[in-house]
């Protein structure tokens, strides 16, 4: 696994900022958040569906897209402002809200870098592609529920902060000495990308028989240019592909190249999506997997609740696996107990060995995870 591109080697000791965080008055815990001299930012950390919030919070660092234009060029982004702002105005010592929705921040933070950096990582998060990244320091207990709409309809995207009532919250907030004191979290690696010749062999070595590998493969193909078609916003029609055409274009396929069959894999059961059966005839007890589909573009990882309950209900202590899938992104979550753990994310359009931002396996594990067994 490589590390993440752009960051090894650059000095980027926190403790060169220690001047700028120590400027206000002093509280009972220490120093507060002076912002005399200092651009306060605001970072959205997703919508209503997916945030990111966490993972931005766990690895210090505050996230941006689009990135599929490729690393920071003013030509190249000309109409994202926003990119430009965050890549190119911001300075080490200026304050971030980490926010959520439009009336939420989840963190209050100081910028711990001189420049952004680009880094792989961060590809595929959720199905939003957010290279662009600036390492901060997250306040511990700093989130603040303010009224909806506060901060008005910006969406995912990256701004100064000039509400007065949000600036005065945070130059109130108390600094310790830990906070200025504690090194930056370490970044995630990035997984190994993967062609299909690649992906064939891997399966191989993992036990999966020629034959499926043959016609996975093939199959694959045909998806990746569908999908492909369906992601291309000029020329795919308005409106698809609707939740049934994605599981007859994309999802069908896939399971049937992976050995299951119209007995095995039945359509709309019980509410299920897609059910898929170890054995005839198709009952709870007989059920082997759950397979939740959504829109293109949606979120996966947050439609995992609505598929636990399905996996979960009285009769089904078999269901040993779930799945949550746009037609393009997979998530595969495996049965531990009376819960389900995420373990393995496959793109099928940008396919990787394994996905440390997430803590779970890739293109392999998820197709192994499908396969019929038996």
């Amino acid at each position: 696994m490589r590390a993440a591109s752009g960051w090894a080697g650059r000095n980027l000791d926190h403790r060169q900022a220690l001047p700028v965080f120590f400027a206000g008055r002093t509280t009972r815990f220490g120093q507060n958040m002076d912002l005399t001299g200092r651009t306060l930012w605001q970072v959205g950390s997703g919508d209503a569906f997916r945030s990111y919030g966490d993972l931005c919070i766990k690895h210090d660092v505050m996230i941006l897209g689009p990135g599929n234009p490729g690393r920071f060029e003013s030509a190249r982004y000309k109409d994202h402002g926003h990119v430009r702002r965050f890549c190119k105005d911001v300075r080490r010592g200026d304050l971030v809200l980490l926010r959520h929705k439009t009336g939420d921040i989840l963190a209050a933070g100081v910028v711990a870098d001189d420049e952004a950096f680009w880094s792989e990582s961060f590809a595929d998060i959720d199905g939003w592609d957010l290279q662009h990244v600036r390492r901060v320091h997250w306040l511990p207990n700093s989130n603040k529920r303010f009224g909806a709409r506060t901060f008005g309809g910006q969406g995912n995207r990256f701004a100064m902060m000039n509400i007065e009532k949000v600036r005065q919250w945070v130059s109130d907030l108390p600094l310790s000495a830990n906070f200025v004191a504690r090194p930056l979290a370490p970044l995630p690696e990035v997984g190994r990308d993967l062609n299909l010749d690649e992906l064939g062999r891997l399966l191989f070595i993992e036990g999966l028989a020629s034959e499926y590998i043959d016609k996975l493969t093939s199959t694959f193909a045909s998806l990746q240019r569908v999908a492909a078609w369906y992601a291309n916003e000029e020329k795919r029609p308005e409106k698809r592909p609707s939740e049934m055409e994605t599981i007859c274009y994309l999802i069908v396929p896939f399971l049937l190249s992976l050995g299951w069959s119209q007995q095995t894999a039945a359509i709309q059961w019980n509410y299920v999506d897609i059910a898929l059966f170890r054995s005839m005839p198709p009952t709870d007890a007989s059920l082997d997997c759950v397979i939740e589909a959504k829109l293109l573009g949606r979120s996966v990882f947050s439609a995992e609740g609505q598929a636990r309950l399905y996996a979960l209900k009285k009769g089904r202590g078999d269901c040993k696996r779930l799945i949550v899938t746009d037609g393009i992104r997979y998530a595969l979550y495996a049965r531990n107990t009376d819960d389900f753990v995420l373990t393995a994310y496959l793109n099928i359009l940008s396919m990787r060995d394994a996905y440390p931002v997430l803590n779970c396996g890739g293109a392999v594990e998820v197709v192994m995870g499908i396969a019929r067994q038996g």
